[in-house]
């Protein structure tokens, strides 16, 4: 089954949404409570969202001071919450012969790999330098390409994610045979305890920091990102703007790699 289109979903009217029908958030405390606690930062004040929902007609707010959402859009967020899984792609079935042996890959490794992705897309870039800065869509093509590229391991530290395409590479990498760990926030609510199950399913390692804020990539112990970009609809989709550092330097990578292993970090419960 295709998922279905659901309004608002992914956005922050939507997070909005999410607070009443899957929280139980009726107060405006409450609502402002469940985004703090579960959603990234935001740069739009919470009564322009809810004023904005209840111009749509897709909340109200009752005598009682008490906020709902209309039955037909509530409906929507139950069925998204009982559905979930369908909206991550499912592996793609393929048959190979019995004497198959996978073909040389293309480039050597992954720096070598990205060198070929610069030349591409930002060739004011000198390589050489080992570190280079990229931003809004560039940010969020890179991290897209080094995801589905990485050869042997992908390691992601993010306090913030959702069903975005950065979380579904991560899973797709799995699915292909790649090492794939997630460090990032225990979950808040059943509507993340499910998505983070999801991701247990599907194979990926969730460890969890409870402080957590940082944002890193390290992709086969040769290249890390550290940007401010969580693996969310809003920033990988270009709404907010993002930016951060590349680099291909061996011993800032295994410096990045250290502090991540220094952490006290929990596994999946």
């Amino acid at each position: 089954m295709a998922p279905k289109e659901i309004k608002h979903l992914f956005t922050e009217k939507g997070e909005v949404i999410s607070a009443i029908v899957i929280y139980g958030a009726r107060t405006f405390q409450g609502i402002d409570s469940i985004l703090h606690q579960v959603a990234m930062y935001r740069w739009t004040d919470l009564h322009i969202l809810l004023g904005e929902l209840i111009q749509e007609g897709d909340v109200f707010l009752n005598e009682s001071g008490e906020y709902g959402v209309r039955p037909e859009l509530e409906a929507d967020y139950n069925y998204f919450e009982e559905h979930m899984g369908e909206w991550l792609e499912p592996p793609m079935e393929c048959e190979y012969p019995d004497n198959y042996v996978d073909p040389e890959p293309k480039y050597p490794d992954i720096i070598t790999n990205t060198e070929s992705w610069v030349k591409l897309h930002k060739p004011e870039i000198v390589f050489n330098q080992e570190h280079f800065y990229l931003d809004g869509h560039y940010l969020d093509s890179f991290t897209r390409f080094i995801l589905t590229n990485a050869f042997n391991t992908v390691i992601v530290v993010n306090p913030f994610f959702d069903l975005s395409t950065p979380t579904q590479l991560m899973i797709k990498a799995k699915q292909n045979g790649k090492t794939v760990v997630l460090v990032t926030r225990p979950p808040r609510g059943s509507h993340f305890k499910k998505l983070h199950k999801i991701m247990e399913e599907k194979g990926v390692t969730l460890l969890y920091h409870n402080d957590l804020h940082a944002k890193v990539i390290v992709i086969d112990d040769l290249l890390a990102v550290v940007s401010s970009m969580n693996f969310k609809q809003r920033a990988s989709a270009g709404i907010t703007w993002e930016a951060g550092i590349v680099t291909v330097n061996k011993a800032i990578v295994n410096s990045i790699k250290s502090s991540i292993a220094d952490l006290n970090l929990q596994p999946i419960k």
